[in-house]
C-alpha cells in the first residue's frame, strides 16, 4: 500500500510539474524591448516623423515589442548658407558679406562641436554594453551618415550572440566607411533611379514566406528604391523582394534586391528598403510586412533564411534582359522566355553570368552594350 501511496504521490507530482509547464507555455510571450535609432548626419528623411509613431503603435497594438527611442539631440544649430553676389554689388558690399557669412559659420561650427559632443555623449550611453544588455534587439529606420557609434565591433558581437537587427530604408546608407556593418546588413546604398514620385514593379520570390506573405506575387508600389555597391554579396542573404525590373523604369542590367533576411551569428537580420515615402508608413501591407519582419528577426517563430545566391542569379539575368532587349533591338518577352527556360532547365547557369554583368558596375565599367550583347548570345546559345 505504502509503495502505492508512494506512486500516487509520484504520479501526481510529475502531473502537477507537466501542469506547470503546460500553463508556462500558455501565458503570452513577454514584449520586446527595441531601441529604435532615427539619427541622420547625412540626409534626413521627412518620413522620420511618421515612423516613430508608427512603430510605437505598432509594437504596442500587436503586444510583439516596446521601443525606446536614440533621436536628434535638440537644438542643433542651422548651417549658414553662403552668399551669391547680386549684380551691381560693390567689392566693398561684396567684402562685408564675405566677412559676415566667414564669422557666421565659425560661429555655427562653435556651435555644432558642442552639439556633436552631446550626440556623442547619447551614443556612448545607448550603446555602452550594460545599455545594450537591457535590449532584444535594434532598429535604425532611415539611419544616415557615420552615427557615432563608440564601438561598433562591440554591437555587432551583441548581434551575433542572438540579438534582432532590423534595417528600414536608409538604414544601408549608414557607416559607409565600416565593410564590417555592410556585411551585417547586406549592403550599401549606391543611388536610387527609381524614385519616389514613380510605381515601381516588384517581385515577391517567396510569397509563401511570413515576412512576404501579405504581398501580391507580383505588385506595384510608389516608394524610392535603392540599389546597392558592390560590397553586397548574394551568398549571404536570401532575398524575399526583388525590384521587378521589366516592369519598372529605368530598365538597368543588374539585380536590385529589396527585402531579405539573414541569420548573423546567432542573431537575425531583416532589412527592407521600403519606407521613403509617408504613405508607405501608413500603409497596412508595409505595417505587416514590418510586423512580421521584427518578429521572426525576434525569434518569434523560424522561417526560412538560408541565402539563395541561385534566386537572386536568375533575377539578375531577368533585369538585364530589360535592358539587352533595347540594345539588340529584340522582343524583350520573347527573350525573357529564353531565359527562363535556360534558368529552368540548369539553374546554375544564371550564377555564371553573373561575373559578366558586374562588368558593368565595375569601377572600370566595360562597355555596355558588348556585355548585354553577349548575354543575349548566351540565352540564344541551343
Amino acid at each position: 500500500m505504502r509503495s502505492f501511496r508512494a506512486s500516487l504521490c509520484f504520479a501526481v507530482v510529475i502531473i502537477a510539474g507537466y501542469g506547470r509547464e503546460a500553463a508556462r507555455a500558455a501565458e503570452p510571450v513577454k514584449p520586446a524591448r527595441l531601441l529604435v535609432v532615427t539619427v541622420t548626419t547625412g540626409f534626413r528623411h521627412a518620413s522620420i516623423a511618421t515612423a516613430e509613431p508608427v512603430l510605437e503603435e505598432l509594437g504596442r497594438e500587436s503586444g510583439l515589442f516596446h521601443v525606446d527611442f536614440l533621436r536628434m539631440p535638440p537644438g542643433r544649430a542651422a548651417a549658414p548658407k553662403a552668399p551669391k553676389r547680386a549684380e551691381g554689388t560693390t567689392d566693398e558690399a561684396w567684402a562685408r558679406e564675405q566677412a559676415a557669412f566667414k564669422a557666421a559659420q565659425e560661429a555655427f561650427q562653435k556651435a555644432d562641436a558642442v552639439w556633436q559632443q552631446g550626440l556623442r555623449e547619447q551614443f556612448a550611453k545607448a550603446f555602452a554594453p550594460e545599455s545594450l544588455a537591457q535590449f532584444d534587439g535594434v532598429i535604425f529606420a532611415s539611419t544616415t551618415g557615420n552615427l557615432p557609434l563608440p564601438d561598433l565591433d562591440g554591437f555587432l558581437t551583441w548581434i551575433k550572440s542572438g540579438k534582432a537587427f532590423i534595417g528600414m530604408h536608409a538604414a544601408t546608407d549608414t557607416l559607409k566607411s565600416s565593410d564590417a556593418y555592410v556585411d551585417m546588413i547586406g549592403g550599401h546604398f549606391a543611388g536610387h533611379p527609381w524614385n519616389a514620385g514613380g510605381e515601381h514593379g516588384f517581385v515577391v520570390h517567396e510569397p509563401g514566406h511570413p515576412v512576404t506573405s501579405m504581398f501580391a506575387d507580383r505588385f506595384r508600389w510608389k516608394d524610392e528604391i535603392y540599389q546597392y555597391d558592390l560590397r553586397y554579396k548574394p551568398e549571404n542573404l536570401r532575398v524575399l523582394v526583388s525590384l521587378d525590373m521589366p516592369a519598372s523604369s529605368p530598365k538597368e542590367p543588374w539585380h536590385v534586391p529589396v527585402a531579405w533576411v539573414r541569420e548573423y551569428g546567432k542573431g537575425r537580420v531583416f532589412n527592407t528598403n521600403f519606407g521613403h515615402n509617408d504613405a508607405t508608413w501608413k500603409e497596412p501591407m508595409f505595417q505587416k510586412h514590418m510586423q512580421q519582419g521584427i518578429a521572426w528577426a525576434l525569434g518569434r517563430f523560424d522561417a526560412p533564411a538560408e541565402p539563395n545566391p541561385d534566386v537572386q542569379a536568375a533575377e539578375y539575368v531577368r533585369s538585364a534582359v530589360a535592358a539587352a532587349a533595347v540594345v539588340v533591338n529584340k522582343n524583350a518577352d520573347d527573350l525573357l522566355a529564353k531565359a527562363n527556360a535556360k534558368i529552368a532547365a540548369n539553374p546554375a547557369w544564371a550564377a555564371s553570368q553573373r561575373p559578366l554583368l558586374l562588368g558593368i558596375r565595375g569601377p572600370a565599367p566595360a562597355d555596355r552594350a558588348a556585355v548585354l550583347t553577349q548575354l543575349v548570345t548566351e540565352i540564344e546559345k541551343p
